[in-house]
């Protein structure tokens, strides 16, 4: 895990919030389009993590923009030991590596629905023993470059999306 580029992320919107605030732009000003997704910082490391639903099952993923794709266990993603045979390696991106296969999936996030996009689904646990808590993945950049904004909201536990410009479905 690339931990410098979760912070440097994490910096950069601070900045950018800094800036709008001193501006007096109305940076986190909530309109019908964007969403609030909450997040908690993991203890060991303080990393951002979000609880979703995988393929209707909990989950909770770190947030990671320098992933290039988001990253499932292989228990939420319904694959059978005899897939996991034809695995593709990962050396990019989050410093996340391993082996693992393209699979489509849905994810929850909040009130948003992510249906049926491909993420890599690998096996976590070394990622979950190396944070100290169960981790089900990594929500890549793939995810958020569905929107048009992102920003974090340090103080408030907050990521704030929008608006959207894909599939990405709110839930009702």
């Amino acid at each position: 895990m690339n931990h410098a580029a979760v912070w440097n992320a994490g910096s950069g919107c601070v900045l950018v919030l800094a800036l709008c605030m001193a501006l007096g732009i109305p940076a986190l000003s909530q309109t019908s389009a964007q969403r609030e997704i909450p997040f908690e910082n993991s203890p060991q490391f303080g990393l951002m993590l979000v609880k979703a639903e995988a393929n209707g099952r909990p989950a909770v993923l770190i947030v990671d923009t320098a992933a290039s794709r988001t990253i499932l266990s292989s228990d939420l993603a319904y694959v059978t030991p005899h897939v996991m045979r034809n695995m593709v390696s990962t050396r990019k991106g989050s410093g996340f590596a391993g082996s693992g296969i393209l699979e489509k999936a849905t994810l929850t996030i909040g009130p948003l629905v992510w249906r049926d996009h491909r993420v890599v689904v690998m096996d976590t646990r070394d990622l979950s023993k190396s944070l100290g808590q169960k981790a089900d993945g990594l929500l890549g950049i793939d995810f958020f470059s569905e929107f048009e904004t992102v920003a974090v909201d340090l103080r408030r536990h907050k990521l704030i999306l929008g608006p959207r410009h894909s599939d990405i479905r709110q839930i009702q």
